[in-house]
């Protein structure tokens, strides 16, 4: 077992996905030009919204999506 302690984040979060789903979600990484899956699922759980160079395709999607 790795020693974490001199890690930033010890605590490992994890969850299941089917094919279909992580596809859709390396997809939306795609999308907001992101290649680190981690950090992307972070910030998506923690506000909702991950910043992208697009701001104005950014903010369609978050509007779709509370809609």
């Amino acid at each position: 077992m790795p020693d974490n302690r001199n890690r930033k984040r010890p605590i490992q979060v994890k969850f299941f996905v089917d094919e279909k789903e992580l596809a859709a979600i390396k997809q939306r990484m795609m999308e907001s030009g992101t290649d680190n899956l981690s950090a992307y699922l972070r910030t998506m759980a923690m506000e909702g919204t991950f910043p992208t160079a697009d701001c104005e395709k950014s903010f369609k999607q978050e509007k779709t999506q509370k809609s």
